[in-house]
Formats: structure tokens, sequence, C-alpha cells
């Protein structure tokens, strides 16, 4: 909702809806149509790369699993030459082990982890940001 409210484009990716199920319809609703993907990277999925405007330098991730289609889709936008940015709590692995590692592997190969509402606040940039308050009010 954020994302939209101030005007970040947004990506969503599923793999293997078939045995995994589709994103969840509270999310659903708020994001495009997701892109099928084949790989567990998302930078496998036909038209992600088309879907990055060519401005952005920068790209925040979410989704799961960590240790899965998160680190592997953030290793290749790094080899890409995006600055990436995880939102930790806004992944996850079944496992902590796998999510904790993930995360460390993550950071030591150039990844920032932040939080969700870090990464909103950063978005609005200040408070006089003509969105501010109703970012504000999803954060609380």
């Amino acid at each position: 909702e954020a994302a939209r409210l101030l005007g970040v484009p947004a990506i969503v990716t599923e793999q293997y809806r078939k045995g995994l199920g589709a994103t969840v319809a509270e999310l659903a609703s708020l994001l495009p149509a997701p892109l099928e993907k084949r790989t567990f990277s998302s930078c496998g999925a036909e038209g992600f790369a088309a879907a990055i405007p060519a401005d952005v330098g920068q790209v925040v991730l979410c989704g799961l699993e960590t240790h899965v289609c998160v680190s592997q889709t953030a290793l290749d936008l790094l080899a890409g030459g995006y600055a990436v940015f995880v939102a930790i709590d806004a992944v996850s692995s079944r496992h902590a082990v796998d999510h904790d590692v993930a995360l460390r592997r993550l950071e030591t190969a150039g990844v920032v982890p932040t939080t969700s509402e870090a990464v909103l606040f950063e978005w609005c940039r200040t408070a006089a940001h003509p969105q501010f308050k109703a970012v504000q009010a999803l954060v609380r």
C-alpha cells in the first residue's frame, strides 16, 4: 500500500503456484499481477528485468524463502549492479537457521539489511512529504 501511495514500482513473482499456492489474497489485492518464474531467482522470471524501471538503481526485497528465492534474487541483482536491500521483517524461511544464515550470507555479499518501516520512511524522506501521514498510519 505504501509503495502505491508513494509511486514506488512493485514487482511480484510466484513459483510453482500449483504446489505452493498463489500470493495470499490480502497482499495480491494490493499488488500488480505476479510474474511466474521457473527459477528460484526472480531475475529468471520472464519480464522481470523489463519491469524494473531504467532509472532504478536500488531494489528492496521481501518474500519467501530467505535462503532460496530471496537470496538467489538478491545475489543476481547485486551481480547486475543494483544496490539491494532486504527487509528482514518481511522475509522468512521455514527453519530459523536457514533464515539466519541467509541473512548473514547476504550481508557479507553486500546486501543491506533493513526493516519495512525504515524503508517506508526513507521513501518519504521527510514528514513534509504529501503522503507521510498516510504512510505513518500504515505502520501504526
